[in-house]
């Protein structure tokens, strides 16, 4: 926001410079973003008075004046405009000038006649951007004196600074405002603007009545009349401070309402009171479907609610809207070059429900900016009084006598209780009572004493309205005082290292194994469409839904990973990408029961799982691989490393036998959604600490068949807890082995069914501690083997970390891994 430097010392004596200025208001929370240093006035512009005009003797377009500019000195001047006048006073630009826009007046011949200057339009002046004619001024101006002397600029111009003011600070947006903050700032002395209301002998009570029927939205509402106006351009002085300010000047009426906003901030309406029928305004909220043409020609339509400003009611007994509150007046009652008499609005509109209004009318003003952030409801009368005398000062009339001022609900002070010693305490430094309440009193507000004996009561002005609490007192000394005053300590808290949490460990182990072995990592809204929810599951489901979805797409929060994997790899395929190793390590939402009381109120229930996908080829595209489609002991394979790589020994049990009874009901309670997604004779259950953490294998059918997949796709879904519980965080450092290992290889025959994970806990079983591991290196049917058995060949691996093995030890350790397969599985020994 835009404030003139000379303006405000007409409000503060200050001898700071402007760029000091800038300094100190930054310094202390009130941000001057740029200071913009204007142009010296121009010198050669005089005042002069028209004494004759006459038509060009060589061009009928043209007009021949003489003119004088005081002590005798009388010029010819050559003219293209024809609204002066013998008598009027008017800008002068004698040889040598050089005007705002770079053009050099020289004495020169036009149509052989001598032209010695040129008489000024506002355009020329630098002031409006279009105007009619030459510049009139008023008819005291001072002949012969320097045009910058009525606009006030001074010798060496003005400094317009940038300001970036606050949303809470709305007394800040008004030249009056900053000033008052200037002064609190640097002690220098704020004085008041001083004027007086040339009142008539009739009461406004008389001219016009005012009816507020919304007073939670209107708490104030004055008005005045001005009769016998007359509308012309306004001065120089006050034209050329609303253009520096980035208001357009319009006439004197309206532009006496602008200026009155800059300079203290109060939003002003001037209405033609003979367009406003009856005489009377009636402050109402908007009914549902009224419409009324503001002043930039829009009809718009009107929400209920809206808070309205209405006249008396006409032959439909309907009170017809002539101003939307705060933002913007009618078509209809605007001031006009007819006008002649003048009602002027001052009121207070609820914020909160003019930045409504305006946000759905998409209709921001000077004055909706203003509401939107509370205007000073105690300043009402006072910027109203102001505008009154400015308009009879500039377009003549007679102001009536008061005015009429509805004030259903009254401002009451607000007492903020503090303590010296909490100020003192936030602050980090010591404060004299002296110091504080001075400080306070430049602010303008009122210090007394408490009934505590440590405690002071501080009551804010009217304007003040972001002073509520203890803080803000205690922000306000800060920042008035100085934050430079505020001593820097270096805090005395000891630093220490720490470990990350135990989940953050087990997450990125989690990621970096599943990353190494090809996977990429996805991240997935955890609200998904009702149809990917029940994809999950068969048939209708209860899940956790979103009260104000963003989308019907996204209204249900997921209670399992797989369906979002799943819409994934759906993309992925329709845009050709068919190799896809993706996987996801997210929270899923399951409801609570509605049991014990709670009839559903709780939160959710948030659950950690983690869940991968695998689709296309085993070793992808390419000339010198196999082309070979993933199966089952792919995802097996995967499995088996992320648990290997978290130090988790695991147990898998397959789901050949559909479970029943009580069995049945434990996997649907914690597998359910997800189970449903699996081939049940293509997949298995991972147990960790003899507990079910989740599945893994291939997909069913009907799932490939629902989400579009062309071929057979590979997933696991685990729940993150007995992972985590079992995961023992980074692992210990192991030495190679010093000793040499001992291998000795079983060939047997067993029946087809026999698992090869049941022969390897056989196995260790045994409690051999020297076995360092096995392996299955071949698996064989037909030929010599009998039908429904199988022939496997494995290999033991023997190995003491302490010494070498004998032979003999080696013999007979063996014999005892032998003699138990062959017990305990009635295996065939062939080796």
């Amino acid at each position: 926001m835009l404030f003139s430097y000379n303006w405000l010392k007409e409000y503060v004596a200050t001898s700071l410079t402007p760029a000091e200025l800038s300094t100190r208001l930054t310094m202390a929370g009130v941000e001057v973003e740029a200071a913009r240093e204007g142009t010296p006035p121009v010198k050669g512009i005089v005042v002069a008075e028209i004494l004759t005009v006459g038509p060009h003797p060589n061009a009928d377009r043209l007009k021949l004046c003489q003119v004088n500019t005081g002590e005798g000195g009388e010029r010819s001047v050559v003219c293209g405009a024809s609204n002066m006048k013998e008598g009027d006073r008017v800008a002068l630009a004698v040889p040598g000038t050089k005007l705002p826009g770079g053009v050099k007046i020289k004495k020169s011949k036009i149509r052989g006649v001598v032209s010695e200057g040129m008489l000024c339009s506002e355009v020329e002046l630098g002031i409006r951007d279009t105007s009619d004619g030459i510049m009139i001024l008023p008819a005291d101006a001072p002949l012969g004196s320097e045009f910058s002397e009525l606009t006030g600029e001074g010798e060496g111009g003005d400094t317009m600074l940038d300001i970036a003011i606050t949303p809470n600070r709305a007394d800040l947006l008004s030249v009056r405002g900053l000033a008052r903050e200037v002064g609190a700032i640097t002690g220098d002395k704020f004085t008041d603007v001083e004027f007086s209301v040339p009142e008539g002998v009739w009461y406004t009570k008389e001219k016009v009545s005012v009816t507020i029927d919304a007073p939670e939205l209107c708490r104030r509402y004055a008005a005045r009349v001005v009769e016998g106006v007359k509308i012309g351009p306004s001065p120089p002085a006050v034209a050329k401070r609303l253009e520096a300010h980035g208001i357009r000047p319009i006439n004197n009426v309206v532009d006496v309402t602008n200026y009155v906003l800059l300079e203290m901030g109060q939003p002003l309406h001037a209405f033609d009171l003979e367009k406003v029928r009856d005489h009377r305004i009636t402050v109402r909220a908007a009914r549902s479907g009224e419409k009324m043409e503001t002043l930039d020609g829009v009809t718009r339509k009107l929400e209920e609610g809206m808070l309205l400003i209405c006249d008396g009611k006409g032959e439909k007994g309907k009170e017809k809207p002539v101003a939307i509150a705060g933002i913007m007046g009618g078509g209809g009652s605007e001031v006009s070059d007819t006008t002649e008499k003048v009602l002027i609005e001052s009121a207070w509109f609820d914020p909160v429900s003019v930045r409504r209004t305006s946000r759905k009318l998409g209709l921001a003003t000077d004055s909706s900016y203003r509401f939107g952030r509370g205007v000073d409801i105690d300043g009402v009368p006072t910027a109203l009084d102001r505008a009154a005398s400015m308009i009879a000062e500039l377009a003549g009339g007679k102001v009536s006598r008061g005015a009429v001022d509805a004030y259903p609900v009254k401002f009451k002070p607000r007492d903020i209780e503090f303590r010296i010693a909490g100020t003192e305490a936030l602050l980090g430094t010591e404060l004299k009572p002296k110091e504080v309440k001075d400080i306070l009193t430049r602010l303008g507000m009122d210090v007394k004493a408490s009934r505590k004996k440590d405690s002071l009561i501080a009551v804010p002005p009217s304007y003040r309205v972001d002073l509520e609490r203890d803080v803000d007192i205690t922000e306000e000394v800060a920042r008035v005082r100085g934050y430079d005053k505020v001593p820097v300590t270096m805090p005395t808290t000891r630093l220490t290292g720490s470990s990350p949490a135990k989940l953050f460990r087990f997450r990125r182990k989690v990621k970096e194994i599943l990353v190494n072995a090809g996977f990429f990592e996805t991240l997935n809204y955890s609200f998904v469409s009702p149809s990917t929810f029940e994809a999950g599951g068969e048939g209708k489901r209860s899940g956790v839904t979103i009260l104000n979805p963003l989308s019907e797409e996204q209204s249900v929060m997921r209670d399992a990973l797989l369906p979002s994997l799943l819409e994934t790899l759906k993309l992925n395929l329709s845009r050709k990408n068919e190799e896809a190793r993706i996987f996801e390590f997210a929270p899923v939402y399951l409801p609570r029961s509605a049991e014990g009381g709670n009839k559903g109120k709780d939160l959710p229930e948030e659950r950690w799982r983690v869940a991968g996908l695998m689709s296309g080829l085993r070793l992808g595209e390419g000339w010198n691989v196999p082309s070979e489609p993933l199966d089952f002991y792919d995802v097996k394979g995967v499995v088996e490393r992320l648990t290997d790589g978290l130090g988790i020994n695991i147990r898998l049990k397959d789901r050949v036998r559909a479970p029943s009874g009580a069995e049945a009901e434990n996997e649907k309670a914690l597998f359910s959604p997800y189970s449903q997604l699996f081939h049940p004779l293509r997949s298995a259950i991972l147990k960790v600490r003899g507990k079910d953490a989740g599945l893994f294998g291939q997909l069913h059918p009907d799932t490939q068949k629902r989400f579009d997949l062309k071929g057979p796709a590979f997933a696991f879904e685990f729940e993150a807890a007995p992972l985590l519980a079992a995961f023992g965080g980074y692992g210990r450092f192991k030495p190679l082995p010093r000793y040499p290992e001992s291998s000795r290889d079983i060939s047997f025959i067993v029946d087809d069914g026999t698992a090869y994970g049941e022969i390897v806990r056989a196995i260790r079983g045994l409690g051999i501690k020297v076995i360092e591991n096995i392996k299955l290196f071949d698996v064989y049917y037909g030929g010599a083997v009998p039908e429904g058995s199988k022939s496997m060949a494995m290999r033991v691996i023997y190995r003491s970390p302490e010494r070498t093995l004998k032979y003999s030890e080696v013999e007979e350790i063996h014999a005892k891994v032998t003699g138990e397969i062959a017990g305990k599985f009635n295996a065939d020994i062939r080796v």
